[in-house]
């Protein structure tokens, strides 16, 4: 075993704990999952809260700015990490006794990738035509960056304290929600939020630091800026970075590029449309975090148990996707106003577009992970870059004339074409996981559905919505209601009923 590297005068730590190994303690799985998942609801739930109070409070116009800097510094904030974060905590996990160097030399690079980061930064705020203010504001979120190499999650998940992690997603998010509150009612300036994000983001820093030194015991994590040990850990994690930037790019490219065309009301209700649709698809997020395992035990057996368990699973997302995205854009005014104030109901259209990419990437989700759990991330990080290219490319195509909802059809079909490359990725290198058996009965209903909504909204909206929707959930139930019972009962109850149905017929 290596020595461990610890800089000058730093005493070496208590032995660091050992890791429970996951297959060993599945009820260690269960609560940390369920960790995680209240640590992200809560933190969801705040930011969504701080943003609606922030949208009825700053309007469309001033809303709008906000939302282009945090999509600006999304490309400045996942160079700052490159991946670092995974492939440390993977690292850490299978090799604990490294954990104190990995430590220092994962917080040096992570301070020279930060400091490049804000030097870019920087340079795109003097080249943009934009307002002082705005400048400032992303100069402020520029100063933010500074507490990236700091944050320490990935360590705590390496050692397994997930409560640490779920804590540490709280701990920023209580902070931002308290200061927004406090500084931000109507009429204060845009600034305040930057300042916000400043403070919270440096406590979540200092608990990071504390927790690691005095309740992990390891050591303080002083930065390692000896480049021939790191440039290793560059290679190693430079593909998953790639990867998160890319889906950046597929994500937040058309905002940026809307603020950079349309700095008006437009942006504000792109931005509040966008920011709706990604805190639904945290959901989507969660959904295949937990079906990961399932789908990683069909390796090395028959070809028929991950299509049982792609079927069913397939069918479920399918029916719940189809509709959500369909009701949603029926009451995509009512949900703006709801969550941001009447003055965003206009941006219902862009909102009516946008949902539609939940059941895209609902299914194409089946591929992608399947893609990880066999080893081909390679693949899939080609299928992103390819994607991310759509995105730019149909967004410069489309956002310059038609605003708003060019950007968000440009999203969409960027989601589109991923799901079409993942697909034949899977059907190429696994075996072929087939669509349309398993969505065909679903779009029938919905079109069915819809056919009974346009014949009676005439005299009433929501009651031609409630008669389709009882038409649809009709349809489900007689068609595939106890199989989907079924396999939401394996998804709640855990891998015993999920081995159970990927064997079963």
């Amino acid at each position: 075993m290596e020595p461990v590297s610890l800089p000058a005068g730093e005493e070496v730590p208590a032995k660091l704990p050992e890791i429970v190994a996951p297959t060993a303690e599945p009820k260690r799985l269960a609560v940390n999952f369920a960790y995680l998942s209240a640590g992200e609801m809560t933190a969801k739930l705040l930011t969504f809260a701080s943003f609606s109070f922030l949208a009825h409070g700053l309007g469309p116009a001033n809303y709008g700015i906000l939302e282009f800097t945090l999509a600006v510094m999304t490309f400045f904030t996942l160079p700052a990490d490159l991946g670092l974060s995974w492939y440390g905590a993977r690292e850490v996990a299978r090799n604990p006794d490294r954990g104190p160097r990995l430590l220092h030399e994962i917080t040096g690079l992570r301070l020279a990738l930060t400091l490049c980061s804000m030097a870019g930064l920087v340079l795109f705020i003097l080249l943009i035509h934009k307002s002082y203010e705005q400048k400032e504001l992303l100069g402020i979120y520029c100063v933010s960056l500074l507490a990236t190499p700091f944050l320490l999650q990935w360590f705590f998940q390496a050692y397994d304290r997930m409560v640490w992690v779920a804590g540490a997603t709280i701990v920023r998010q209580i902070g931002f929600a308290g200061l927004v509150f406090l500084c931000c009612r109507g009429g204060h300036s845009l600034l305040w939020v930057g300042f916000a994000e400043c403070v919270s983001v440096t406590c979540i820093a200092t608990y990071c630091v504390l927790m690691t030194r005095y309740s992990l015991g390891a050591p303080w994590p002083w930065p390692d800026l000896h480049v021939g040990r790191l440039m290793g850990h560059i290679r190693e994690s430079l593909p998953i970075g790639l990867s998160e930037l890319s889906w950046a790019f597929m994500w937040y490219f058309c905002t940026v590029l809307l603020g950079l065309f349309y700095p008006d009301k437009s942006l504000g209700w792109f931005g509040a449309s966008h920011r709706t649709v990604m805190a639904m698809h945290t959901f989507v997020a969660l959904y295949f975090f937990n079906l990961l395992p399932s789908i990683a035990r069909c390796v090395g057996h028959p070809d028929s148990q991950l299509l049982q368990l792609m079927d069913r699973s397939m069918r479920f997302v399918a029916w719940t996707g189809l509709y959500a995205a369909a009701a949603l854009s029926v009451l995509g005014p009512w949900v703006l106003q709801l969550l941001y104030g009447k003055a965003f109901r206009a941006g219902s259209s862009t909102f009516a577009i946008l949902v539609w990419m939940l059941p895209i990437a609902m299914l194409s989700g089946h591929h992608r992970y399947a893609l990880l759990a066999y080893n081909r991330q390679v693949r899939l990080l080609w299928c992103m870059v390819a994607s991310a290219v759509i995105a730019i490319v149909s967004g410069l195509i489309l956002t310059p004339i038609y605003g708003g909802s060019g950007a968000a059809c440009a999203l969409l079909i960027a989601n589109a074409f991923n799901l079409v490359l993942v697909y034949f990725s899977v059907r190429k290198l696994i075996v072929e996981v087939p669509i349309w058996p398993q969505i065909r009965v679903p779009v029938a209903a919905l079109l069915s559905g819809a056919l009974i909504f346009f014949a009676i909204m005439r005299w009433n909206l929501f009651g031609a919505l409630a008669a389709a929707s009882l038409w649809y959930l009709g349809i489900l139930a007689w068609n595939d209601g106890s199989s989907l019972l079924t396999f939401i009962q394996s998804l709640i109850h855990g891998s015993r009923h999920a081995h159970a149905l990927e064997t079963s017929e």
